[in-house]
């Protein structure tokens, strides 16, 4: 009985509560379709601390107020039209925007143009509400909110404000909603690119703040604003890669770290022939060797590899710094992760070419037990071509050492490589590197393994390949190289190798008659 009651109570006290919103809001509506109310400001003044307190309420009363944009619209029209007006809208404008049936109704009654537009103008506490609103908007329907801010100029707004430099959390605001308007719209992002101006303002304000938010948010935006070519010479002319480095000694979180760390490999590649790196390579081998997130390990990796390459400087560096065996550590401890093992190998492979130190580096990876798992990619075949070339280019540069031959031979690695020669025939941008690993092998001095590799190759079945390749015309170099490995098993001591040969080259010439016949 007394649930009964209290049900009916409650069910009594509701629909008081509706229908007592729904007279407020009537009134309300009746004040704001009478023009006289405008030339009074304290009763607009009034009217917008009513709609304000309903829209806190929440419940009916807040939607009530959703489903009557005007009474929103009438009172836009006067923003800042009296700073404590407006100071009272940007406040209900907030609140609105804290959820989606908001920021929809602020979206589609144009109160976002209104809000960009008299940014610049307004007073320092305003500010904070309207970039926080803009702010929320954004989280709230990204794309649609990211596209109205980017047709009413907000790039150009935003920029603007940050240059004039606002309080740290103005410009916290202001940085988190350009980083939001690049992720969720292509042409701002652009924008913010090809942007100079604010580029170089983005840089000068990451050197010079003290306040941790604004950094991280400023980081944050780095890796997306780095992924454009033409950006990278900019942000590196404006010296952004000794900031990171400076701001990777800081003690920030993984996150904050792997956004410094990503923007730095989307600019190390614009950097490979400059000098003046050693601080930050140092840097990077002593992160490498003490962290355990597996995401920064990929991203020092990366960064390693494209600084390696073709820079002797850095090669000499990394080598005497040990990266060597970080590296093969690495191969060792993460088998199943394609992405890091790639560029390890493609380092290695950096490191073991044309270098001074190369053949200390040869050995090293020998010594440091990682030829056997460096074997074992050779099984990834044509499901990963990238891997599966990067490992052959670093074993054919680990066979210019006579010290590698014997463990090369006894893992069957030439023999594997042939194989994967003769699979693979048919794709012709891959010939090249297959020949001239087998080149590298066919050229051993050592007797004993020259008959073993002569044998692997013979065996791998990629011979009658490299017979046709001798016949194919506009392709001199794999002609010569062809011609070169077959003339080195000629040569061999084996009987056996030549009567194979001639056997092989009798069946070639049986088959190309037959087919002209």
């Amino acid at each position: 009985m007394n649930c009964d009651i209290k049900s009916k109570t409650s069910l009594e006290e509701n629909d008081y509560e509706k229908e007592n919103a729904k007279l407020i809001i009537s009134e309300l509506i009746d004040l704001l379709n009478d023009e006289r109310i405008y030339k009074d400001i304290d009763v607009i003044i009034e009217i917008t601390k009513t709609i304000h307190l309903l829209v806190k309420q929440g419940g009916y009363r807040r939607k009530q107020v959703i489903e009557h944009p005007h009474l929103i619209t009438s009172l836009a029209k006067l923003f800042n039209t009296d700073n404590d007006l407006t100071r009272l809208l940007s406040s209900l404008f907030h609140d609105l925007s804290i959820e989606i049936d908001g920021i929809r109704l602020l979206l589609d009654n144009h109160i976002i143009p209104i809000l960009l537009q008299t940014l610049e103008v307004l007073n320092d506490d305003v500010i904070n509400f309207v970039l926080t609103t803009l702010r929320n908007c954004l989280i709230g329907l990204n794309n649609e909110i990211a596209e109205e801010i980017q047709i009413n100029n907000g790039c150009m707004i935003f920029i603007s404000l940050l240059i004039h430099r606002h309080s740290n959390k103005q410009m916290n605001f202001l940085a988190d909603c350009l980083l939001r308007l690049a992720m969720f719209n292509k042409n701002a992002q652009i924008y913010l690119q090809t942007s100079k101006l604010f580029l170089q303002e983005l840089v000068l304000i990451l050197d010079e703040t003290n306040y941790d938010k604004l950094s991280c948010t400023l980081i944050r935006m780095l890796p997306l604003l780095s992924s454009n070519t033409k950006t990278k010479s900019i942000l590196i002319q404006f010296n952004l890669v000794s900031i990171l480095e400076k701001l990777l000694h800081t003690k920030y979180d993984y996150k904050i770290q792997r956004c410094c760390l990503l923007t730095l490999r989307n600019l190390s590649d614009e950097i490979i022939h400059m000098d003046n790196y050693d601080s930050l390579i140092i840097m990077l081998i002593e992160m490498l060797a003490s962290n355990t997130d597996i995401q920064i390990k990929v991203y020092i990796v990366d960064i390693l590899s494209n600084l390696s390459c073709e820079n002797q400087g850095n090669k000499l560096l990394m080598i005497r710094n040990n990266v060597i065996q970080l590296l093969v550590n690495i191969l060792i401890q993460n088998e199943n992760r394609d992405d890091i093992i790639e560029s390890s190998i493609c380092t290695l492979r950096h490191l073991t070419g044309k270098c001074p130190l190369a053949n200390e580096a040869r050995e090293s990876i020998r010594i440091n037990h990682a030829i056997p798992y460096l074997i074992k990619y050779l099984h990834t075949k044509e499901n990963n071509w990238s891997l599966l070339k990067t490992c052959i280019g670093l074993i054919r540069n680990l066979a210019l050492s006579s010290n590698n031959i014997k463990i090369l031979c006894d893992h069957r690695t030439v023999y594997k490589i042939g194989k994967l020669f003769f699979q693979m025939k048919t794709i012709s941008e891959r010939i090249e590197l297959f020949l001239t690993t087998l080149f590298v092998f066919s050229r051993q001095q050592d007797n004993k393994f020259r008959i073993i590799i002569y044998d692997q190759i013979i065996n791998s079945s990629c011979v009658e390949t490299l017979v046709q390749l001798t016949s194919m015309n506009n392709l001199d170099r794999i002609q010569q190289m062809s011609k070169a490995i077959l003339d080195d098993l000629y040569h061999s001591e084996q009987i056996e190798h030549r009567e194979i040969l001639k056997q092989i080259e009798k069946s070639i010439k049986i088959a190309q008659f037959l087919q002209t016949d």
